[in-house]
């Protein structure tokens, strides 16, 4: 049997989220790929009672704003990745939420697809799911629209103005100016704001003026931006 590459989403924070497919991937792969010390060890922590006795492949990705340097740490996990494959060992690389929304995972699998290898994605749960659970919310209704966005893209200002629910992730250091840009268009008493959601110091806020009166810069940070309902 071929060798394959398994993108293994390991859900948000809580290792109960962890879906029965995704153990169970992990326990049959033969060599398990992580962060590497330097980069984010949450997906590691998350799953680490499965890691037992398992070999890992420690992976560093180079999280700079030089493109050229991205693309060159990507193209090299993926030739670690796919030397193992050469060997005959299946390969599940662990990455936190759903390997398909904003993973750098997804970079890694076109590149081993491309040169030919097996691969495959078990999903997980994503964090604007489970914040809007954690909420007690419905991200969309009936026929409402969801608009999945990141608060570094260049459209957001249009994408602010969509109809249906807005979530915003991957902010970072902008998270700040979104804020004030949601404040500018109107729709500051529509927005909820989860912190490392399902993680053991979660933070949930209801409002914006919540958030900015007790909140620390997290990466890990999550707001939900309801639409206009009858």
């Amino acid at each position: 049997m071929k060798s394959k590459l398994f993108g293994i989403g390991t859900g948000p924070g809580d290792p109960e989220l962890l879906t029965i497919k995704a153990v169970n991937t992990i326990k049959n792969c033969d060599i398990i790929a992580v962060p590497e010390a330097g980069n984010d060890r949450t997906a590691f922590s998350i799953v680490e009672k499965y890691l037992e006795g398992k070999e890992l492949l420690e992976c560093r990705f180079a999280m700079v704003h030089d493109q050229a340097k991205r693309i060159e740490s990507r193209q090299s996990v993926a030739d670690s990745i796919t030397g193992i494959l050469e060997t005959g060992k299946d390969v599940g690389f662990i990455t936190l939420g759903d390997p398909t929304t904003y993973s750098t995972y997804m970079y890694v699998h076109k590149i081993v697809v491309g040169r030919g290898y097996d691969a495959e994605i078990i999903p997980g749960i994503t964090s604007y799911a489970a914040a809007a659970a954690a909420f007690g919310d419905a991200l969309c209704e009936g026929s409402e629209a969801l608009t999945l966005l990141s608060g570094h893209g260049e459209n957001i200002e249009l994408l602010l103005d969509r109809p249906g629910t807005k979530v915003i992730m991957k902010s970072g250091a902008s998270f700040a100016q979104v804020l004030d840009r949601l404040k500018q268009r109107g729709h500051a008493d529509r927005v909820k704001i989860a912190c490392r959601v399902t993680m053991g110091n979660q933070r949930l806020y209801e409002s914006i003026e919540e958030y900015e009166k007790s909140a620390e810069a997290d990466y890990f940070t999550v707001a939900i931006v309801k639409g206009i309902r009858d």
